[in-house]
């Protein structure tokens, strides 16, 4: 009786794994296709801000590094990263803006970017 038991068992066992295969292999394709679009945005922050002098193109008013950063901010899954491009945005368009407090969220926003790149790589 066990030995008809044991060929039906293992069909089902293959069965259910060969089912199982392709969900898991999709959910595993669909885990490393998020953290590649994540490293593409940091990646992309990272590079509008290749020296310090483009922080000062944050204060103009149509300022394409600012409208650059917030659309790549907005696709950051990490919350403190995106907070920090977004209190960096927020100040450079307010009236009062000192350039050291601009530097300091800029050092902040860099910092928090450059975490979730590299804990992803």
């Amino acid at each position: 009786m066990l030995s008809a038991l044991l060929p039906t068992g293992t069909a089902i066992l293959g069965l259910a794994a060969g089912l199982l295969a392709p969900m898991v292999s999709s959910t595993l394709d669909g885990r490393k296709r998020r953290a590649d679009n994540q490293r593409v945005q940091c990646d992309e922050i990272l590079t509008l801000f290749q020296g310090v002098d483009v922080v000062r193109a944050l204060t103009e008013p149509s300022s394409v590094v600012r409208r650059s950063l917030m659309l790549r901010a907005v696709r950051i899954q990490d919350d403190r990263a995106r907070q920090a491009c977004h209190d960096l945005v927020e100040y450079a368009v307010g009236q009062n803006v000192r350039d050291d407090e601009l530097l300091d969220r800029w050092s902040t926003m860099i910092h928090e970017v450059a975490r979730v790149y590299r804990s992803i790589s």
